[in-house]
């Protein structure tokens, strides 16, 4: 997916390099997980959005 690359292009990735802390995590170690959690969910209904459509089709 092209989401993940502009996602964690470095520049895009350095205006979250900064200090601070979001529930005493650093802020950039939230953005990746985040990132990569939003982008799983992302894959999932893509999948099944996918899937249906090819049930759809043999019918």
């Amino acid at each position: 997916m092209l989401v993940a690359l502009f996602i964690w292009l470095p520049p895009i990735v350095g205006m979250f390099s900064l200090d601070g802390t979001i529930l005493g995590l650093p802020i950039l170690f939230v953005y990746f997980f985040a990132g990569w959690a939003i982008l799983i969910v992302l894959c999932a209904v893509l999948t099944r959005a996918l899937r249906s459509a090819a049930q759809i089709e043999r019918k």
